[in-house]
C-alpha cells in the first residue's frame, strides 16, 4: 500500500527536524581527556560542551507538525511519539547543565528501576574481575577497520551514505546521524575490535541506512523510544560475532550502578570512587561516572542492560530477530511496524547483519531462543 502524499510530507518534517536536533553531540563533553587529568590531580571535573542550536527555530518547526493530520492512523501514532520525545529532547537542550536536565532525561529514558539496578548487582556478583585486552589497536586503525567494514555493505547497497569521521571533541567511538565518530586518542582492545565493528557499524549504522531507505524516512533517525532496543541490538551483536566477555557485562552493570548513584545525588568522585570499590579500572570507573554525570546526570545508560534483558526475552518468546533491522524501531512500536510492513507500507530492508550468517552466530542465536538468559550468554564468550 504507497504512502499518501500527505504522510510522505509529514514523515518528511519529522525526518528533517531529527537530523537538525541530535542529543548525544550536544550532552557530550568536549574536553574529557583534559577534565580527567583534573580529575586524577584532585580536582572536579570540568565539562564543555558544543554551542546549541538556535532552539526557539527548531522549536516553531516542531510545533507545526501535527499527528493528527495524518491519513494513516499506524503513521499518525508514530509522528505523535516522535514529537512527544522530540519536545523533550528541545527541554534538554534549555536544561543542560542544570539539576532540571537529570529530570528530563528520566522522563526520556526511564527511571533506574529496581529489577535492572539487582540485575547489574548480580552481574558484579557472578562474573569475574577479569582485565580488559592489554593488546589495543589506535584510533586510526579502528578507523580505517570500520570504513572496511561499511565498504562490504556498500557493494550490497551502493546508496549507502554512513562514513567515518576522526573527532577530537568526541571521546571513544560513537553514531549519530549516519556517522561513525572515532575520538583520535580512543584506543580498543584488540579482542574487542570486531564486535564494536558489529556494534556500531552493523547495528546503528546499518539500520539507519535501512529506515533511510523506507518510504518512511522517520525510521532512520529512530523511533520514540529506539534507543533502548538499538542498544540492545548493539550488544547482541557483539554476543553473536564474537562474545561478551565477563568485563563488557561488567561495563554495562557498572553503567546502571553509576545512573542510580547520580539519582540518589551522590557527587561524581562518590560514585567513581564506589566504582573503583566495585573492581572498575581506574579509566572505566571515570568514563561511566563521566556518562552518568554529563550535562546535568542522565539515566541512558541503563538502557544497554535492561534493554539487552528485554530483547533476549522478546527472542526467547517466539520474537523475530530480522525485523528489527528495518530501521531503528522500538520495543513498543513492534507492533505498529509489523502492521505497516504486513501492508507494504514499511519495505524489506536492502541490509542485513553480515554476522548473522554466522554458523556460530546462528548456534548462539539459537540458545537464546531456547531460553538462554543474560547471565549465561557471556559464558559463550571466545
Amino acid at each position: 500500500m504507497p504512502v499518501s502524499e500527505n504522510d510522505l510530507a509529514l514523515d518528511r518534517k519529522v525526518f528533517e527536524l531529527c537530523g537538525l536536533a541530535p542529543l548525544l553531540s550536544m550532552v557530550t563533553p568536549t574536553n574529557v581527556s583534559e577534565a580527567k587529568r583534573n580529575f586524577y590531580a584532585g580536582g572536579e571535573p570540568e565539562f564543555e560542551y558544543r554551542p546549541l542550536p538556535d532552539i526557539e527555530a527548531l522549536q516553531e518547526r516542531l510545533d507545526e507538525i501535527r499527528s493528527e493530520r495524518a491519513d494513516d492512523p499506524a503513521i499518525g501514532a508514530i509522528v505523535e511519539g516522535l514529537t512527544r520525545e522530540l519536545n523533550l529532547r528541545l527541554e534538554m537542550y534549555r536544561a543542560r547543565e542544570s539539576e532540571r536536565f537529570f529530570l528530563v532525561s528520566v522522563e526520556m529514558f526511564g527511571q533506574v528501576d529496581q529489577a535492572t539496578l539487582d540485575l547489574a548487582n548480580e552481574i558484579l556478583a557472578a562474573t569475574p574481575l577479569d582485565a580488559a585486552d592489554e593488546e589495543s589497536v589506535s584510533a586510526e586503525e579502528f578507523a580505517e577497520l570500520a570504513r572496511r567494514e561499511i565498504d562490504h555493505y556498500r557493494k550490497v547497497f551502493p546508496e549507502l551514505t554512513a562514513r567515518v569521521e576522526m573527532s577530537s571533541s568526541r571521546p571513544g567511538v560513537m553514531v549519530e546521524t549516519g556517522i561513525l565518530y572515532v575520538g583520535q586518542e580512543t584506543e580498543v582492545a584488540r579482542n574487542r575490535v570486531q564486535p564494536l565493528l558489529h556494534h556500531e557499524v552493523g547495528t546503528h549504522l546499518l539500520t539507519f541506512e535501512n529506515g533511510r531507505a523506507q518510504p518512511l524516512h522517520m525510521l532512520a533517525y529512530g523511533l520514540a523510544g529506539y534507543d533502548e532496543l538499538q542498544e540492545a541490538l548493539g550488544v547482541l551483536a557483539e554476543h553473536l560475532s564474537g562474545g561478551i566477555p565477563p568485563f563488557r557485562l561488567r561495563v554495562l552493570a557498572y553503567r546502571v550502578v553509576a545512573a542510580r548513584s547520580r539519582g540518589d545525588g551522590a557527587e561524581f568522585r562518590e560514585t567513581f570512587d564506589m566504582l573503583r570499590a566495585l573492581g572498575a579500572p581506574k579509566g572505566t570507573a571515570f568514563s561511566t561516572s563521566m556518562r552518568a554525570y554529563r550535562a546535568g546526570g542522565m539515566t541512558k545508560d541503563t538502557i544497554y542492560l535492561r534493554g539487552l534483558n528485554k530483547l533476549l526475552k522478546h527472542l526467547a518468546e517466539g520474537g523475530h530477530l530480522e525485523s528489527l533491522y528495518l530501521g531503528k524501531v522500538a520495543f513498543d512500536t513492534i507492533p505498529l511496524v509489523t502492521d505497516l510492513r504486513e501492508r507494504e507500507v514499511v519495505v524489506e530492508p536492502p541490509l542485513m547483519p553480515r554476522f548473522l550468517t554466522n554458523e556460530v552466530a546462528q548456534s548462539r542465536l539459537s540458545e537464546i531462543q531456547e531460553g538462554r538468559g543474560l547471565l549465561d550468554i557471556e559464558g559463550a564468550a571466545v
